[in-house]
């Protein structure tokens, strides 16, 4: 018996730190995160064309869709803007080619100097933005 709940302890720990591991991803669907944006209060558009970034002139290929939203947040009497682009790809492969080019040009979007600035990629996807835009695509 204590066995029994000695294992069960630790699958479900594992279970959960698996399910926080993932949980801070935008949802793998564009049409999924552009809503969860907008609940959220995100001035948020999708698009097919990835020139409306800027990206195209890097030579990006395999892009499926583009998301991105903002929302300008006031905090301590100062304005501060949330934001996040979740790039889809066609493929893992896609976006891992486009990784490095990717990453450099989200690096540059930070002109704010924000410490929670992230630049991540998951599977077929590639997203970068402030904590609280990525955590509300998700």
């Amino acid at each position: 018996m204590k066995k029994t709940v000695k294992v069960l302890a630790f699958a479900l720990t594992f279970i959960m730190l698996a399910m926080a591991l993932t949980a801070c991803a935008p949802k793998s669907d564009p049409d999924k995160a552009l809503k969860a944006l907008k609940d959220k209060e995100y001035s948020a558009v999708k698009s097919d064309y990835l020139g409306a970034l800027g990206l195209a002139a890097l030579g990006i290929k395999g892009v499926d869709s583009v998301v991105s939203g903002t929302k300008t947040v006031e905090k301590k009497d100062e304005e501060k803007t949330e934001s996040v682009t979740i790039i889809y790809f066609s493929s893992k492969d896609a976006a891992k080619d486009a990784w490095e080019k990717v990453e450099d040009y989200a690096k540059d979007q930070n002109k704010d100097k924000d410490t929670d600035w992230q630049v991540k990629k998951s599977g077929a996807m590639i997203y970068f933005g402030t904590k609280a835009g990525i955590k509300a695509a998700s």
